[in-house]
């Protein structure tokens, strides 16, 4: 006789295992919790390290990457704030010594002694530098209350406004689409916010030298720009400045202490910008000694011996 073997004689196995999520937004979700795991991580340890160290470690970068550094929380931000002159002094030494010779700064009213001060932002003397300094539309006039108004001071104030206005043109000047002409003796509002963001930059400059070290890294990324340009232009046979891809690449200004063409003619129109290769003033080339001999010390002195003498007759 067949003998039927019940299932309930044998003890059941259970076979059923989690079945393994597998969709695409788990992945995903996965990969962002590890990169957010991963960068927490990074923070962390790095917050740990102690102050002088991190600070080593700021001067070797870029200054827009210092500035990024400072928006990732409230100690390096506080970090850079406290120490922005010490980093910035550095990655001027190190990066641009040749364009903070090109570029330096105005002094600060506040600096000059009270009865010279006096003078300088003296309103009759500012209505009559107005006839001299006609301002520009490209730049905004230095605050005679904030900084001194010496002829010296005034230029070098322009020039800084100047590279910030030149490096917001960079990608119509590489695409070859116009830069926009402001109606004639009427106020632009586009042009005015532009001059106002860039006077402001300027002012940080003057009493901070990691925003003076961030104005010259811009005019290095436009001055490295202008010369690819000029180089691709096959009809302008004017002297170029020479730079190969790799010392471009290196992000500090070493290439231009070769022998180059002179720019100390301020760009006064943004008409100029189109020819305009590298603009570094206050140099010289000595062919005997072929070097750059850079020009602007003792200017801001003399001025100011002018002021006084002219206030006296």
């Amino acid at each position: 006789m067949h003998h039927h073997v019940s299932d309930d004689d044998e003890p059941l196995d259970d076979k059923t295992a989690a079945i393994p999520l597998h969709s695409k937004r788990t992945e995903r979700m996965q990969r962002k919790k590890a990169t957010r795991d991963k960068k927490r991580d990074a923070i962390v340890s790095l917050v740990k390290l102690p102050t002088e160290l991190i600070l080593e470690a700021l001067k070797l970068l870029r200054p827009s990457d210092v500035v990024n550094f400072a928006l990732v929380n409230r100690r390096f931000r506080s970090l850079v704030d406290a120490h922005a002159s010490i980093i910035g002094d550095a990655i001027l030494k190190q990066r641009y010594p040749i364009l903070a010779q090109c570029f330096p700064l105005p002094r600060l009213l506040s600096d000059i002694s009270a009865p010279i001060a006096a003078l300088l932002s003296d309103p009759t003397r500012q209505t009559q530098l107005n006839v001299h300094k006609k301002p520009y539309a490209h730049v905004q006039p230095p605050d005679a209350q904030f900084l001194c108004t010496c002829i010296t001071c005034i230029l070098v104030w322009n020039n800084l406004g100047l590279a910030l206005d030149f490096a917001h043109w960079q990608q119509n000047l590489d695409t070859g689409e116009p830069i926009p002409l402001l109606p004639r003796g009427k106020r632009c509002e586009w042009n005015e916010a532009l001059i106002a963001r860039n006077a402001n930059i300027s002012r940080k400059a003057v009493t901070n030298s990691l925003w003076h070290a961030r104005i010259l890294e811009t005019h290095l990324g436009s001055t490295i720009r202008s010369i690819r340009r000029h180089a691709l232009n096959k009809g302008n046979k004017r002297k170029h400045v020479e730079m190969s891809e790799e010392e471009a690449a290196k992000g500090t200004d070493q290439f231009l202490e070769k022998a180059g063409p002179l720019s100390l003619e301020f760009p006064f129109h943004r008409d100029n910008y189109y020819m305009l290769e590298a603009y570094l003033p206050n140099r010289w080339w000595k062919a005997k000694e072929r070097r750059w001999v850079y020009t602007i010390a003792g200017y801001h002195e003399r001025d100011l011996e002018m002021v006084v003498r002219y206030a006296n007759r």
